[in-house]
């Protein structure tokens, strides 16, 4: 993948700094529900929200996304993704030839917060988009949003977004694309992996893992069932690096295939 840095030197460097980097971004979250403007009466708004008419901006810590759910204690923090980190990645992925046409594809975001990659990904020829979210505040935000969206054209695909526990979410048939942006802590990764070990099979092959900022990349790397396809730094827009105040350059995006057991 070109736009992909994959110098074992940097690679080396950010996977020794990730849980560093990933404790001070959750507790940082925890001091602040949101993003602020310099005069800290209003959340700064991405350009992404001002172009689409959506609400996807702010940073909200994980103590503040409390639904009464068992996970809770689980929760990272939500943020929305790059944009052009999000398309840059995707556009790669979809011309790798080591996997079926992206219309064969659902895309899933589990723990999909406010929305914005479930947005983007319509925008693509998926068999279909789903977003799941625990949080329920933000899952109603993420409908909202999804209204504007579809009602404005931008949706080539059906899109829908699901309130529910992402260890619970039965996925669709065929082949899947699983999208995670560092949504919660270990425990619940390998929750999931068994879901997945469950859900794929008898479907080695048609279930590949997009997963940013992977801080609990361990439990995927030590698992036999899943290959690690690639893993680098994805380069941002001039227009989101200055409206990002909280990713780094030097975040981790990593790609595993399941291959079955």
């Amino acid at each position: 993948m070109t736009r992909i840095n994959t110098a074992w030197s940097k690679l080396r460097w950010s996977l020794a700094q990730r849980g560093l980097r990933g404790t001070m971004r959750t507790a940082l979250g925890r001091l602040h529900h949101q993003d602020k403007a310099p005069g800290g009466e209003k959340p700064l708004l991405h350009p992404f929200d001002r172009r689409y008419g959506v609400d996807t901006s702010g940073l909200i810590g994980g103590g503040d996304l409390r639904s009464g759910h068992k996970n809770d204690v689980f929760n990272t923090a939500y943020y929305g993704m790059a944009p052009s980190r999000f398309r840059r990645v995707m556009e790669d992925w979809i011309a790798d030839s080591g996997h079926a046409a992206i219309s064969q594809y659902s895309f899933v975001d589990l723990g999909c917060g406010k929305g914005r990659p479930v947005m983007m990904a319509s925008e693509f020829q998926f068999r279909q988009a789903i977003g799941v979210e625990l949080n329920a505040s933000l899952a109603k935000t993420a409908e909202a949003n999804l209204t504007v969206w579809t009602g404005a054209g931008r949706a080539v695909c059906p899109v829908q977004i699901l309130c529910q526990d992402a260890t619970e979410f039965s996925f669709p048939e065929g082949p899947c694309l699983l999208y995670l942006f560092n949504p919660f802590a270990a425990p619940v990764v390998k929750r999931l992996i068994e879901r997945l070990e469950s859900e794929f099979a008898d479907r080695p092959g048609l279930l590949d893992v997009i997963y940013f900022n992977p801080e609990a990349g361990e439990v995927f790397d030590a698992h036999a069932g899943f290959k690690l396809l690639w893993t680098g730094t994805v380069e941002m827009s001039e227009e989101d690096a200055a409206a990002d105040h909280v990713a780094s350059p030097e975040d981790l995006c990593s790609v595993y295939r399941w291959i079955g057991v």
